[in-house]
């Protein structure tokens, strides 16, 4: 038999991008579950209306986000410190609000990080968390449960950018009001750019 070293460079790579669209499915297909389920069943008012008056769940917890739009209830973890390791150990954990930014409620910016696809070293629960969040608009809303509050975020901005321009903007500091950054990378499976949630304080409830 001849060698024929075009066919064996096609049958190659055949198999090395067939192999690499396996670890990639395996590693985020959790991710697209989660966007096909939300394409298919949760974006209908009937849907959107019951997620709403579900109750909020864990209330134990110091601080829990509750996004009904898009089925998303994870504990708020404070990293013990602002390393990459104590950041990547709390995301694990749930969303993590990022080190020297304000707590929910308090004048400032919240800047909250979580999850859109699964690494090959995460370990945590909440790999997809925010793999729907680029699904917010404005006008939608969200909830911070803070010890006996219920904080209500109204969304204002839905942004994918590089993360420069991501840290451009969260430079700029709001005035006189209480706004929340949700952060996730975009698109799935890849980090070279961020969806940027923006929402401001709209009330807050006792709970």
């Amino acid at each position: 038999m001849t060698f024929n070293l075009k066919r064996e460079i096609t049958i190659f790579l055949a198999i090395f991008f067939a192999a690499s669209f396996f670890i990639y499915l395996l590693l985020n297909g959790g991710a697209y579950f989660r966007i096909l389920r939300y394409d298919l069943f949760l974006r209908s008012p009937f849907a959107e209306a019951n997620l709403k008056n579900q109750p909020i769940l864990n209330l134990n917890k110091s601080h829990y986000l509750y996004i009904p739009k898009i089925d998303v209830s994870a504990p708020i973890v404070l990293p013990k410190d602002g390393s990459n390791k104590s950041v990547f150990a709390g995301i694990e954990e749930g969303v993590a609000l990022y080190p020297g930014s304000q707590l929910p409620g308090e004048i400032g910016r919240s800047v909250i990080l979580g999850h859109s696809s699964k690494t090959s070293w995460y370990r945590g629960g909440y790999a997809y968390i925010f793999a729907l969040l680029s699904k917010l608009q404005s006008g939608d809303e969200f909830y911070i449960v803070s010890g006996n509050k219920k904080l209500v975020y109204k969304v204002f901005s839905n942004d994918i950018l590089t993360p420069e321009q991501t840290n451009e903007i969260l430079s700029q500091m709001p005035q006189n009001e209480s706004d929340v950054a949700l952060i996730t990378c975009w698109p799935i499976g890849f980090s070279s750019k961020r969806t940027l949630i923006q929402a401001k304080l709209d009330h807050i409830e006792k709970i």
